[in-house]
C-alpha cells in the first residue's frame, strides 16, 4: 500500500488522516504522488504505482533520489522518490512561522519590522528536518545497503507561495508590503543544499550526496501567484507552461485553495492568473478537513438549517448544526465569495464563459478528500463545472517530482496576472457569491 502516514502522527498512531488517505477514492494527494501516471482515474492503480516503488527494490537500488518540498503557509509537505518520481516516503508538518503570523500578510508585516531573519531561519530549519525525516524513512526500504544508499545522487526542488520563497531565500519583502506589490524577484533559483541549509541543526546528519546536491526553486508569477501554483500547472501539463504540450489546447482552470487561493487559467495556451484571500476556512481553522466543512455546509442548506444568506435558523443559531456554527459559515462565505468572484473575473478577462472551461482541477486544502457534489451544492463552484471537476490534492508536489524526474527540461511561463482589488466589478461579485443557492438538491 506504500507509505500512508501523515504529518500529524507520522504513522505511529493510525490517526484519521492516515486511514482516510487509504480509502479516499480518486484522491491523488501527497502520499499518492508519482511523476509517472500522476492522475490516473482508478485509485487502485495509483496505489499500485506506490507499492511497486517500495517492493521493486528487493535487491537493486534506485539510480537517484529526488526530494521535494511544498512550502505552504500553514503546512509543509515533503517526499523522497526514486529517479522516476515514484514516492518512497512522504511527510507533512506544520509551518513553524504560524507562531508569528497565520497568513502571508502578517508575515510580510513581521518581516518588514525586523523578523525577516528569524522567519527565514524557522523555515530553513523546518525544511531540513522534513527532508531528513523522509530520507531516513526511505532508507529503511534499503536496510543493509547503506553504503550504496549514501552514494546515490540527489536532486532537490522546492516551491511555495511568493512570500514563503522570499523568506526562504532571504529576499527583502518591503515591495510586497504595499501597492503595487512588487516582489524582489520572481525568477527561478538554482542554489545548493549547503548554501541554504548548512546552518541548520539537521545539516550534519545528511550524507555528502545531499549536502553537495543542487536545489531548484520554482519561479513565481507575481507577489501573490507563487511557484506552488506554477508547479501544479506544470504537473497537469497546462498549455502555456513548459511541458504542457501533452494536454489539448483547450481551456483549463487550476484552483489551488489553501490559506491563499490561487487561480490559474490556461486558454489556448495563454495563461491568466489571480489570487483570492481565503482566510482560515480550509487551513488552520476549526476543521481539520475541508471535506467535513463542505459536507456539513451542504447538509445544513439541504435541511434548511441555514438559509441562502448563510443565517442559521433556530434552534441551530444557538446550538449549532452538527458542530457547524454561525462563525464557521461566515468564514466559509468569505472564502466562497472570493473564489467565485475570482473565477468570474478571470474568465471575463480571458474572454470566455465558465461553461467553456474544459476541465477544472482542485488542489490544496480545500480539495482534501472533498466530494465534488458538495462543492456544487454549496455554490462554491459554478454549476457549469458539473462533470468537469477533478480533485488532485497536492499538485505542487506532483510538479516538483515531474521536474526532478525530467533532467534538462526548462521551465517557462509568461502570463497575465489580474489584481482583483483593481477590478471595479470584484466587490459586487464578491458579495453576490457569498450567498448560497436557495434550492439545494438531495444528496445522491
Amino acid at each position: 500500500m506504500g507509505n500512508r502516514y501523515c504529518g500529524a502522527c507520522r504513522g505511529e498512531r493510525g490517526c484519521r488522516d492516515c486511514t482516510a488517505a487509504a480509502r479516499a477514492a480518486g484522491y491523488a494527494g501527497i502520499t499518492e504522488f508519482s511523476a509517472e501516471g500522476l492522475f490516473q482515474e482508478d485509485a487502485s492503480q495509483e496505489t499500485a504505482v506506490l507499492g511497486d516503488a517500495a517492493s521493486g527494490y528487493q535487491s537493486g537500488m534506485p539510480e537517484a533520489l529526488l526530494m521535494a518540498a511544498d512550502i505552504g503557509t500553514t503546512t509543509l509537505g515533503f517526499v523522497c522518490a526514486d529517479e522516476r518520481g515514484r514516492v518512497l516516503a512522504s511527510y507533512g508538518a506544520e509551518n513553524p512561522q504560524r507562531r508569528t503570523a497565520a497568513d502571508v500578510i502578517g508575515r510580510i508585516d513581521a518581516a518588514c519590522h525586523g523578523a525577516g531573519e528569524q522567519l527565514g531561519k524557522q523555515i530553513r530549519e523546518a525544511l531540513a528536518e522534513g527532508f531528513l525525516f523522509v530520507l531516513k524513512r526511505a532508507e529503511r526500504i534499503f536496510a543493509g545497503r547503506s553504503a550504496a544508499w549514501e552514494r546515490l545522487p540527489v536532486r532537490i526542488a522546492l516551491a511555495g507561495n511568493t512570500t514563503m520563497q522570499h523568506l526562504l531565500l532571504g529576499y527583502p519583502l518591503d515591495g510586497m508590503a504595499r501597492a503595487p506589490f512588487r516582489p524582489y524577484s520572481v525568477e527561478e533559483v538554482h542554489s545548493s543544499f549547503a548554501s541554504l541549509f548548512s546552518e541548520t541543526v539537521a545539516y550534519a546528519q545528511f550524507p555528502d550526496t545531499v549536502r553537495e546536491a543542487g536545489v531548484f526553486v520554482f519561479p513565481c508569477l507575481s507577489a501573490f501567484v507563487g511557484g506552488d501554483v506554477l508547479a501544479g500547472a506544470y504537473a497537469l501539463s497546462f498549455p502555456g507552461i513548459a511541458g504542457g504540450a501533452g494536454r489539448e489546447n483547450g481551456s483549463y482552470l487550476l484552483a489551488d485553495l489553501g490559506t491563499n487561493g490561487e487561480l490559474l487559467l490556461s486558454v489556448s495556451g495563454n495563461v491568466y492568473a489571480t489570487s483570492a484571500a481565503m482566510g482560515s476556512a480550509f487551513e488552520g481553522g476549526r476543521f481539520a478537513y475541508a471535506a467535513d466543512l463542505f459536507r456539513l455546509m451542504a447538509d445544513a442548506l439541504r435541511e434548511r438549517a441555514a438559509d441562502e444568506t448563510g443565517l442559521l435558523c433556530e434552534p441551530y443559531f444557538t446550538e449549532g448544526f452538527s458542530g457547524l456554527y454561525q462563525e464557521d459559515i461566515r468564514t466559509f462565505q468569505l472564502a466562497k465569495g472570493a473564489v467565485r468572484a475570482g473565477i468570474e473575473v478571470l474568465c471575463e478577462y480571458a474572454g470566455i464563459d465558465a461553461g467553456q472551461i474544459t476541465a477544472v482541477f482542485l488542489a490544496g486544502g480545500a480539495g482534501r478528500y472533498c466530494q465534488t457534489g458538495d462543492l456544487l451544492r454549496t455554490g462554491f463552484m459554478p454549476e457549469e463545472f458539473r462533470g468537469k471537476l477533478r480533485v488532485v490534492g497536492n499538485s505542487c508536489i506532483g510538479g516538483l517530482l515531474r521536474y526532478l524526474s525530467s533532467p534538462g527540461e526548462r521551465l517557462h511561463c509568461t502570463g497575465e496576472v489580474i489584481n482583483l482589488a483593481e477590478r471595479p466589478e470584484f466587490e459586487e461579485l464578491y458579495y453576490r457569491w457569498m450567498e448560497f443557492p436557495d434550492n439545494v438538491p438531495e444528496r445522491t
